[in-house]
């Protein structure tokens, strides 16, 4: 099967370059790759020694990274379509491995591909990944009986444990073009990508590619790795919530939106518990919407807590004055 990669970049010409010759260093030749370059300054250059089979897009200005897969997707011709970040590498056997996945699985038309962190932030990356798809696996009832061949997923029991959270393995995807009319593309900028993958989850018929052949680079390096995109995750993670409830699929099956309103409340939780743990203004709202799906201890214990801490302000301040 002919394979696009979908490169998408800004601003990381060093490493786009490393993520390219990962896929021409393929054992595996039926592939082509569509770099897109979103608004990087200077713009991006190819080597003349890659550009025989290496198409190059270009943003003017920088539209984020869902615009730019959008952009990739659209211009994408083959059979199947494979994303890779800019600072990221492919295992030398990774699209010979999903090419067979695809042969051998006829009715699947999605992947999800195990990912192997590297770098000098790889060990704890490793253990925290391994703790989230052990849990997710978990939530779906699933026991590994191998690290090779395909795992298949049942849709509804996918969505439901990635609601807890999406591992990276979750959000390195091949997908079979002609199935991506039906999940569509891409929306929201940084976080709010992940919602797309709960679209691929309900509207595909998916397999875990269980070998790691997607290689993570753990350096720092990422946009999602800086402490001070906690607040906006937890913000982007409500937000997502809310917009799955309109999902046909969710407001259909009554168990789908269940889950999403548990799930949603949680976010709701966590965002006022992060509140009062970070000294901020207490988003009182947020801690009533959690409670309306169900009262429990946690909800009286940080009321508590915050007006507690609401009280020694008040007091602090009238001493000061």
């Amino acid at each position: 099967m002919q394979i696009t990669v979908v490169i998408t970049t800004h601003d990381r010409p060093e490493l786009l370059r490393d993520a390219i010759a990962s896929v021409e260093a393929q054992r595996f030749d039926e592939w082509d790759v569509i770099v897109v370059d979103d608004g990087s300054c200077p713009a991006v250059m190819l080597d003349p020694v890659q550009s025989g089979r290496v198409r190059l897009l270009r943003n003017e200005t920088a539209q984020g990274p869902s615009e730019a897969r959008n952009t990739g997707m659209r211009a994408a011709t083959g059979e199947v379509v494979f994303f890779l970040d800019d600072d990221d590498l492919l295992d030398v056997d990774a699209l010979a491995r999903i090419d067979a996945a695809f042969q051998d699985e006829v009715s699947l038309n999605c992947l999800f591909v195990n990912v192997e962190p590297f770098g000098s932030e790889a060990e704890g990356t490793l253990h925290n990944q391994t703790q989230a798809m052990t849990r997710v696996l978990s939530t779906m009832d699933v026991r590994l009986k191998s690290t090779e061949g395909v795992l298949r997923l049942d849709s509804n029991r996918l969505f439901g444990a990635l609601l807890d959270r999406v591992p990276m393995a979750f959000q390195r995807v091949a997908i079979k073009r002609i199935q991506l009319q039906k999940v569509g593309l891409y929306s929201g900028k940084g976080f709010e990508d992940l919602e797309w993958y709960y679209r691929v989850a309900l509207r595909c018929t998916c397999g875990l590619l269980m070998a790691p052949s997607y290689r993570v680079r753990c350096e720092g390096q990422s946009y999602f790795s800086r402490p001070e995109e906690k607040q906006r995750l937890i913000d982007t993670i409500i937000r997502m919530r809310r917009g799955l409830l309109n999902l046909d699929e969710v407001a259909a099956t009554p168990l789908l939106k269940k889950l999403t309103i548990a799930s949603l409340a949680s976010a709701n939780f966590n965002k006022a518990y992060y509140a009062h743990e970070n000294n901020q203004p207490f988003p009182w709202r947020n801690l009533l919407d959690s409670a309306a799906n169900g009262l429990c201890w946690q909800h009286f214990s940080l009321a508590g807590k915050a007006l507690r801490s609401q009280v020694w302000k008040m007091l602090g301040r009238r001493h000061e004055r």
